[in-house]
């Protein structure tokens, strides 16, 4: 009833009390009716690859500079043979056959061994994890995706195999065809078009054609197959690699005809491939299983779960995400991938094994059906494992909230991750824990306001000197009267709520809907940045490419890399004239700016006036000053976050606070069955009651875990929630019997922050990134990236401080979902004391040195998932 100090509450208070709550209203009413969904029927294609494209911002920069080095790689060699081919008399039979087959066969050729360059690095596990603990790796370079962009090489290198064998059997079919028929002269009597179709060349050819269709065929229907078959298929691909090294040390070869050697261009990478995996080898330990529990019945088309626990090795260090290679020797000598569900703070390794055993493929002889079986009979004892690989969850020490979704067994690397999150909050104290978050907010929203004020851009200089900049009008010193401004933004607010929960179309909700429309616009103009460091990359490689071949290149093929460098120049300093004045960065590029300008005008003249060609020095200064721009405009593209969050966080830690700035993780799972929902649910509620007795009611400050089960079946459901109503979890209200509002779900993290905003922050702004990460099936996956696109769209409408960020990773399935047993884990038991995780007694139990290794190693970078994690055999 008072202000605090005991005197009646004024019309002041009354006034910033109701404003606050009308703009709470309005907020939440905005996210509820969906009223940007009418715009989105309009332009919904338009939205979705944009903002998609937004998201996956990294993968596309990667995707396109693979194929414009690809096409200039195809290009340099396509000119080389083009010019080589002049001396074929116009006229001839076949006159444009010869002059162009020739040079596209050339430059097809080069194009495959690029890629056959690039694809050995993709594989070498070990390297890729070494680099994803870099500040590169984590920040610029997508490394969680590495098995795509190795699918993607293998698709590119297939495309060119059969366009240009295809191409090759028309050119010389039908110059063998005429030969014969007398059209085609035949030199010195021979058929030579003929003798080309059997030639050494040409079956060396014919075998890297074959083998890379096996590897192709397999690795499209590998989610068809048995593991072992794509397994092993694969390694045709070394097979290949020899061919290839053979294909060009021909008999014409060896009797001095001059020829491109193919092994100059994979040598390298193969090389670096071979030791990664040589390394690897030696990365081998051997297990002891404390505990393995088979989880289901003997029956055929029974769902069957394998709870498999080993003792971790002193010296095994992983990362939340990560997964390793398993092999038990009483089955057989393969390895299979799964991923880790264990914190890296436990004395034990975890990992969910599911059974596919109706798969048409493995029927019951599968690797997993074997080892199901030797776990319900007692016979595993000893198992080895390889590891670890991938990259884990990195770049993720600077998200403010983080949302975790996991789906069927996508929930396995995400519950090492809360594993991992749990273990690090009850190991310091919490009322110390709460009040270091509060202190770093009160930090972070001086910093928010300084930094506003002292944002001035050159072009704020330039108008203010011109006296061009806005003056300060009579209306706005009346606005600067709070009780003005709460008074009209209290009937605004509330008049909005009004309108958006009208039916029909209104001003209101079309006001929103421009709203969302300018806000992708701006995003999409982000991305259009992405060209410039691509105009970039493509400028350097024309210039090395006709540099190399300067006697074929022509005038206008000497200027293009020329107009492409003066383009991007021009670009960067109107990037430049727009960034923050008086920063270090602010003078670098200023200093890259006037050189990037003498340099331009010296080339111009000595290329474009005096037509003379790049030399040694010119070239290395055009790469130069254009690898900084790639560098600054990547940084600024690529990069998570807005540039308040960043600029915040670096100030954070110059400051000297390296205290993680997560303030709270939120743990989803989301299955559609009920029995395995039970089998998680002792984990699951286990970490629940260990943060309960930490922090008492302020866990849900801090940590969350949610529960949704979909599934159809009404007695499973009534048993399931029987099971778990006892439970701290169920008390709490955790277990959902329905579909998850998606929507909902991925805006939470950023409505905290604006309730932060408006009752403890005192209406001051803080820069905060949040992450809803996923794991699980492809069609989910797609849901769950179009609501946090949605998400990002609604909450731009009221907050430009706050952004969210999307990380995706499907998983794979060894079957088709036709296939796969659908019946329920029948008489499964579960025993409270064996299926937890152990995390407690391994708090308890693990020694400090094994603590503080593992507590080292989880300040390392954490790359996201690897391809196949819980994979069904």
């Amino acid at each position: 009833e008072d202000d605090g100090g005991g005197a009646p509450r004024t019309k002041r208070t009354i006034y910033l009390r109701d404003t606050v709550n009308a703009k709470l209203r309005l907020v939440r009413t905005l996210n509820d009716t969906r009223v940007y969904e009418s715009y989105a029927r309009r332009s919904q294609l338009a939205i979705r690859y944009s903002l998609t494209l937004y998201e996956q911002r990294k993968m596309f920069f990667l995707a396109v500079a693979h194929a414009m080095a690809t096409m200039v790689v195809w290009s340099h060699f396509f000119f080389i043979k083009y010019r080589a081919t002049a001396k074929v008399p116009r006229g001839a039979n076949l006159y444009w056959w010869k002059r162009l087959t020739p040079p596209f066969e050339f430059g097809a050729m080069h194009a495959i061994l690029f890629q056959m360059a690039l694809l050995p690095l993709t594989m070498a596990r070990q390297s890729v994890a070494a680099l994803s603990r870099t500040y590169f790796g984590r920040k610029f370079v997508p490394l969680h995706k590495v098995v795509a962009m190795h699918i993607h090489l293998g698709y590119v290198m297939v495309s060119f195999v059969f366009a240009s064998t295809i191409l090759f059997f028309v050119f010389f079919g039908q110059g063998c065809a005429q030969q014969k028929s007398g059209k085609e002269p035949t030199p010195g009597g021979q058929h030579t078009f003929c003798h080309k179709m059997t030639s050494e060349i040409m079956a060396t050819g014919l075998a890297i054609m074959g083998c890379l269709l096996l590897v192709a065929v397999t690795s499209y229907m590998r989610n068809r197959i048995k593991y072992e078959i794509f397994y092993y298929v694969h390694h045709f691909v070394f097979i290949m690699f020899a061919l290839a090294i053979a294909h060009t040390l021909d008999d014409k070869a060896r009797h001095g005809q001059v020829r491109s050697q193919n092994f100059k261009w994979f040598s390298a990478s193969l090389v670096w491939y071979l030791t990664d995996r040589l390394q690897a080898s030696f990365n081998t330990r051997d297990c002891d299983v404390v505990e393995c529990i088979a989880l289901g019945d003997d029956e055929p088309e029974s769902r069957k779960v394998v709870h498999l626990r080993i003792a971790r090795p002193t010296t095994f260090i992983f990362r939340p995400g990560q997964y390793v290679f398993i092999n038990d020797r009483h089955i057989d000598y393969t390895w299979h991938p799964y991923s880790i569900a264990s914190s890296p703070h436990e004395n034990t390794i975890d990992f969910y094994i599911e059974v596919m055993s109706m798969s048409r493929v493995d029927g019951t002889n599968s690797w997993t059906s074997k080892l199901w079986r030797d776990a319900r009979s007692g016979f595993v004892s000893k198992i080895r494992i390889n590891g670890p690989y991938g990259t884990g969850f990195n770049d993720v020490n600077d998200t403010t909230q983080i949302v975790a979704i996991g789906s069927g067994t996508g929930i396995v690397p995400m519950l090492s991750w809360a594993k991992a999150t749990v273990n690090e909050l009850i190991r310091m104290n919490p009322q110390t824990r709460l009040d270091d978050l509060a202190v770093r907010d009160v930090k972070n929203r001086d910093f928010a306001v300084n930094y506003y004020k002292e944002y001035f851009t050159l072009k704020d200089f330039v108008f203010k000197q011109l006296g061009l900049s806005k003056n300060e009008s009579k209306a706005s010193k009346i606005w600067e009267n709070r009780s003005v401004q709460d008074l009209l933004l209290n009937k605004q607010y509330t008049w909005r709520e009004k309108k958006l929960r009208e039916e029909g179309d209104n001003a209101t909700k079309r006001h929103y809907e421009r709203l969302l429309a300018t806000n992708i616009s701006h995003e999409v103009v982000d991305l259009m940045q992405i060209a410039l460091p691509l105009l970039d990359l493509t400028s350097i490689a024309l210039l090395l490419s006709f540099s190399q071949n300067h006697a074929i290149a022509t005038q206008a093929m000497r200027e293009v890399p020329l107009w492409g460098f003066f383009a991007c120049h021009c670009y960067f300093c109107v990037h430049w004239v727009f960034t923050k004045m008086n920063t270090p960065i602010w003078w670098i590029d200023l200093i890259f700016n006037a050189a990037s300008t003498v340099a331009f005008t010296f080339w111009y003249d000595l290329i474009r006036e005096d037509g003379k060609e790049w030399n040694v020095y010119m070239i290395w200064a055009f790469a130069a000053l254009s690898v900084f721009r790639i560098a600054r405009i990547s940084s600024d593209v690529l990069l998570t976050g807005t540039p308040g969050s960043r600029a915040v966080n670096a100030y954070l830690e110059r400051t000297g606070d390296t205290m993680s700035v997560t303030e709270k993780f939120t743990l989803i799972f989301i299955t559609p069955q009920c029995d395995f929902c039970e089998i998680l649910w002792n984990d699951l509620d286990f970490l629940h009651r260990t943060l309960a007795q930490s922090y008492g009611a302020q866990a849900g400050r801090v940590f969350d875990i949610q529960v949704y089960c979909t599934s159809k079946d009404s007695a499973e459901n009534e048993e399931l929630i029987k099971r778990v109503k006892g439970t701290s979890l169920g008390i709490a209200g955790a277990l959902h019997m329905e579909r998850p509002d998606l929507d909902k779900l991925t805006v939470r993290p950023i409505l905290d922050q604006v309730l932060k905003d408006q009752f403890t922050g005192e209406n001051r702004p803080s820069f905060t990134s949040s992450l809803v990460a996923f794991c699980g099936g492809t069609q989910l996956g797609s849901k769950v990236a179009l609501s946090v696109v949605r998400s990002r769209a609604r909450v731009k409408a009221f907050t430009e401080y706050h952004s969210i960020e999307f990380l995706q990773e499907n998983y794979g399935q060894a079957t088709p979902a036709k296939d796969r047993g659908r019946a329920s884990l029948k008489g499964v038991h579960i025993d409270h004391g064996k299926t937890v995780s152990g995390v407690v007694s391994n708090f308890v139990n693990a020694g400090r040195t094994a603590a503080s290794a593992a507590a080292a190693a989880l300040k390392t970078v954490v790359p996201p998932m690897p391809r196949k994690k819980i994979r069904s055999k």
